[in-house]
Formats: structure tokens, C-alpha cells, sequence
């Protein structure tokens, strides 16, 4: 806003001094050029829109992990389950194989 008040006060003058080539010398208006506010909106635009962009990604990104996690956790179930039925299997051959032994031991 100062500089608005410091280029018309700078045409007044020198339109007063007679330094200026325009046709309408005696006029008070000046010419004063700035960013328009479009530009600004359109950027503010692009801005919330690669926001936008970011979130869904990191959304993306979560529900990634969360899938990853459910089938560690499935894997690690499974592991378990079968570590736990070949502990069973090792028991019951080990219980056969002491048994046999037993008879053949025994019948001799």
C-alpha cells in the first residue's frame, strides 16, 4: 500500500515539474501495475491440490503398512500352528518308537 501512495505522489510531482511525456500531464491519476489476485488463487489452487495429493498418499502409504502388518501376523499364526504340530508328530514317533523298542525288548 505505501508504495500505491509513493508512486502518485511521485507522478504528482513530476507531472508538475513537467518531466513527464504523457498527453495528459495536468492529470493526477497514475498508472500503477501489480500482481493480480488471480495468479495468487490460482497458486493457493495448486497448492491445496498437491496437498490433497500428499494426504491421499500417505493414506495410501497407511493402508499399505496396515495390510503388511495383518499378513505378518497371518504368517506368524501359521508358524506357530505348524511348529506346533510337528512338536505333536515328533512326540507321538518318539512314543511309538519307545514303545516298539519296549516290545521287542520284552519279548526276547
Amino acid at each position: 500500500m505505501s508504495t500505491l501512495k509513493v508512486t502518485s505522489v511521485l507522478s504528482k510531482f513530476l507531472t508538475a515539474r513537467g518531466t513527464t511525456t504523457s498527453s495528459a500531464a495536468g492529470s493526477p491519476r497514475a498508472f500503477v501495475t501489480a500482481t493480480s489476485r488471480p495468479l495468487q488463487a490460482k497458486r493457493d489452487e495448486e497448492t491445496a491440490e498437491a496437498s490433497k495429493g500428499v494426504t491421499e498418499a500417505a493414506e495410501s502409504v497407511k493402508e499399505g503398512a496396515r495390510s503388511v502388518k495383518n499378513a505378518a501376523e497371518t504368517v506368524t499364526n501359521m508358524t506357530k500352528e505348524v511348529t506346533k504340530k510337528v512338536s505333536e508328530t515328533a512326540e507321538t514317533i518318539t512314543d511309538k518308537a519307545a514303545s516298539v523298542i519296549k516290545d521287542r525288548i520284552g519279548g526276547m
